[in-house]
């Protein structure tokens, strides 16, 4: 057999021996569970909110690197003390016998083991960092006393059901009922969907407020170009959407915003390059990088366009607002300044969607939430 070095070392990456070491991460970045075990195709893990064992199967799928997992059962612990009742029966039958066989069996049948469970569950919970988890248990309880207003939107209907195809990569919380799935690798191709937002950023050429401050702007960027930079930066953090403009809509834009005026109109061509050239330039570089990388100092390729069919949907105002309230609600039951954190990064990337770009992972994660 003939294989790429890079065939070999995935061949060995998911070996066996391997998926523990993965199931065993995933699982525990969880709020509430921890794997004790893995087995072929099965797995015992602790809920250690509650202090209750399950049982689960699980399914790896090579090729696109989700785990699922599924089929929970509780697991119900009872003693297994039938020979220790054995021994106390003859102690009490047998008036001649001593102590010694009735302590030895005690040891043996029952403090063995509950040592043996103890040192089960120590051992599963040393393997899981709680510095870095958010206490999805809290925000559980939170869900479960709000009446929620968005939950019959069509886009937390639809993100529902994309968590299933194109699910987290992060286990957040186990309800020990639903399937889990969490995946490897980044499941969206699309970092941020700007459909809509384009569209209304080619129409800023009709609104009054944005022409005056471009004309301003225009203005003093002919007699100085530093202090033109600093005004132009200003007026793109007032309307961020330009940025998704690519060059060629860019310009449009703004010719139709100089030919409606009179002090602009003959400088428009003199004008345009100008600009372009400071939207190229490093500092305008480093604003797009806020709206448009995926990671900071990681330059996000021009997404690919997805099928239709697969596409992430949009977040509309209405949406936004119902999910962004929903989500405030559950943030004022809430007192732990980490989860609180979580959830109003959440909620800002979520007001901002229908001016600056729907995020499809943070939609996830906020439906995630909004359905637990």
């Amino acid at each position: 057999m003939k294989l790429k070095l890079e065939q070999f070392e995935t061949l060995n990456l998911y070996s066996n021996r391997s998926m523990e070491k993965i199931v065993s991460s995933l699982v525990n970045e969880s709020a509430n569970a921890v794997l004790v075990n893995l087995f072929e195709d099965s797995m015992i893990l602790l809920d250690h909110t509650e202090g209750t064992f399950y049982t689960a199967d699980y399914k790896f799928d090579r090729k696109d690197l989700v785990l699922e997992i599924k089929n929970f059962e509780e697991v119900e612990l009872y003693g297994e003390n039938a020979s220790f009742k054995d021994d106390v029966e003859k102690f009490f039958e047998d008036e001649d016998t001593d102590y010694a066989p009735i302590v030895e069996s005690y040891k043996t049948n029952v403090l063995q083991k509950d040592a043996f469970l103890k040192d089960l569950v120590a051992f599963s919970m040393s393997k899981k960092d709680f510095s870095d988890v958010v206490d999805y248990t809290q925000i559980k309880e939170a869900v479960d006393a709000i009446q929620l207003s968005s939950l019959d939107e069509e886009v937390v209907k639809f993100y529902k059901e994309r968590l299933k195809t194109h699910p987290l990569k992060k286990i957040n919380y186990f309800n020990f009922y639903e399937d889990v799935k969490v995946s490897l690798k980044d499941t969206e191709t699309r970092k941020v969907v700007t459909e809509s937002v384009k569209t209304k950023a080619m129409d800023f050429w009709k609104n009054e407020d944005f022409k005056k401050e471009f004309v301003k702007m225009a203005k003093v960027l002919k007699e100085d170009v530093e202090e033109g930079t600093e005004l132009l930066k200003e007026l793109v953090e007032s309307y961020p959407a330009v940025l998704f403009l690519d060059k060629a809509d860019r310009t449009t834009l703004f010719g139709k915003t100089m030919i409606g005026s009179k002090a602009l109109r003959e400088d428009t061509k003199e004008i345009s390059k100008g600009i372009n050239f400071i939207f190229e330039s490093f500092d305008i570089a480093d604003m797009k990088k806020e709206y448009l990388l995926e990671e900071e100092g990681e330059e996000e390729e021009e997404p690919a366009e997805a099928p239709v069919a697969d596409a992430p949907k949009e977040v509309s105002e209405p949406e936004s607002k119902k999910i962004v309230d929903d989500l405030k609600k559950i943030a004022e039951k809430i007192e732990d300044e980490k989860i609180k954190e979580k959830l109003d990064a959440l909620i800002t990337s979520i007001e901002k969607a229908p001016t600056e770009g729907t995020k499809p992972e943070d939609v996830k994660e906020a439906v995630e939430i909004l359905t637990l």
